[in-house]
């Protein structure tokens, strides 16, 4: 994992794809995004950045150097590209992620609080915590956790 060699510094962007990527899918994200950290730049400089593939479900893009504005922008490029050319959407902010006995499932808010109000969702149901902003919260188990210790709980009350 990249993120054991990291600096808990690190920022982070999370990034959910609705579905779980074939492994034809993950070798398109995986060659586009590999391009991509090759030339990604602040300022006319190089980022050193990286990612993972987790699940394949999620990428886990993340950089020690100090970057903003277009530099950032340019990431989101990537996945813009991938949701217009190859159909594969990590954009989708209208999505819920969780663990079930089926697997990572994506739902949109609104079935994910009918699923928390017929009490499908649980405090022990895993959610994937997709604001996560620093290699730090990867370590400290905020990507993966409860939906009891999560941000869901606030937002869907059960």
């Amino acid at each position: 994992m990249i993120f054991e060699n990291s600096p808990k510094s690190s920022k982070v962007w999370a990034y959910g794809f609705g579905i779980m990527l074939s492994p034809e899918q993950k070798e398109i994200v995986k060659n586009k995004l590999d391009e991509f950290k090759s030339n990604w730049q602040y300022h006319g400089k190089p980022v050193n950045g990286d990612f993972e593939i987790v699940d394949n479900q999620f990428v886990l893009l993340t950089t020690n150097d100090t970057i903003s504005g277009c530099s950032i922008d340019s990431s989101v490029a990537v996945f813009k590209e991938l949701k217009l050319t190859d159909g594969l959407d990590a954009l989708d902010q209208n999505l819920i992620f969780f663990r079930s006995k089926r697997g990572i499932e994506a739902v949109s808010r609104p079935e994910f609080q009918v699923l928390v109000s017929a009490g499908e969702i649980n405090d022990d149901t895993k959610v994937f915590n997709l604001m996560v902003s620093s290699v730090a919260d990867i370590h400290d188990g905020k990507f993966e956790l409860e939906f009891r210790e999560s941000w869901h709980s606030k937002a869907f009350a059960i």
